[in-house]
């Protein structure tokens, strides 16, 4: 049974890969990249890679303290193994794919379901939030980025509320579902026995630290900008900016793998008026080169980083930072 489970595991993982390879191919096709095969523009694309990464371990970080406070204890190592490895996932069209092969190997190394789901779904309306927190922010600081705030302020206003409905829709969950659920069906009790919602402190914790990632990303794009173009004059708060809103659309459009063209459509609309659409494509163009080239230095990263031996550490036991 282990070996017909290792066989359909690296059938999933090949048939991921040619996916991203296809993904990769249709993403770059009908660009000019000789514009990109300068050693300038060489160094501004691994340095952007690198910097994109950095925001794997930070997403670890969060998830960790997330998993402690439902009573899962897991090295970081561990998590940011799986983080990584499955990084790729997200080029399947849907935006569906990391998170199944993130549960399929949170599963394998230990993590029991209820905690994975709840973890992850604090995860999703955490990063949400952080971004548009983020992207607000740091667009206010920028005269151009306050315009794009504003003009942008009824759909910004829709996904608060979305959030706040998804915020309040689980912590009701944990005040009345279980007492519910003893009353009506005591033979099942059990299945919500335990901490259903990590603690204030916890959520916190993983609130600053999706902020973090979503900066270190804009920071890439900063990095991206005055390499590429050493002798124009950025405005680095609305390059911060620009990512956050942006990938809050291209993670919520279904269907869009890594919010493919989506989230290059809200990039050029906010960053065009600035630099220029044919100054911004390059810089869009080449952002995407470094998150895609990212991904993989993630997934191989995760690869090589994931302990051969799985199993949940118990409270108690010495975890592995």
């Amino acid at each position: 049974m282990k070996h017909v489970y290792r066989t359909l595991g690296t059938l999933a993982a090949l048939a991921v890969t040619i996916v991203f390879v296809v993904y990769v191919w249709h993403a770059l096709r009908g660009h000019d990249l000789a514009v990109y095969a300068n050693p300038r523009a060489l160094v501004a694309i691994v340095a952007a890679a690198l910097i994109y990464c950095c925001g794997i371990p930070l997403t670890a970080l969060a998830w960790q303290g997330l998993l402690r406070g439902v009573g899962t204890h897991k090295s970081w190592r561990e998590l940011t193994a799986i983080l990584g490895f499955t990084q790729i996932g997200k080029y399947v069209p849907g935006n569906v794919g990391q998170y199944i092969g993130r549960g399929a190997l949170s599963l394998k190394r230990g993590i029991e379901l209820r905690p994975f789901t709840v973890t992850v779904l604090l995860e999703i309306v955490l990063s949400v939030a952080a971004a548009l927190f983020v992207g607000v922010c740091t667009g206010m600081l920028s005269q151009a980025g306050l315009t794009v705030v504003r003009s942008r302020s009824l759909q910004l206003f829709m996904v608060l509320c979305l959030l706040t409905i998804a915020g309040a829709g689980m912590f009701a969950f944990r005040r009345f579902v279980p007492p519910l659920l003893r009353r009506i069906a005591p033979k099942r009790a059990h299945v919500l026995e335990g901490e259903l919602l990590p603690s204030r402190w916890w959520i916190l914790r993983a609130f600053f630290l999706y902020c973090c990632s979503c900066l270190v990303v804009g920071v890439a794009l900063i990095v991206l900008a005055h390499v590429l173009y050493p002798s124009v004059s950025h405005e680095d708060w609305l390059l911060l900016a620009s990512f956050a809103l942006a990938w809050i659309v291209g993670f919520v459009t279904p269907g869009a793998p890594a919010g493919l063209g989506v989230r290059e459509g809200l990039l050029l609309l906010m960053l065009g008026p600035v630099y220029g659409a044919a100054l911004a494509g390059v810089l869009i163009i080449a952002l995407r080169i470094a998150t895609v080239f990212g991904d993989f230095l993630c997934a191989l990263a995760g690869w090589l980083l994931l302990p051969r031996k799985s199993g949940r550490v118990q409270p108690g036991e010495k975890v592995e930072n």
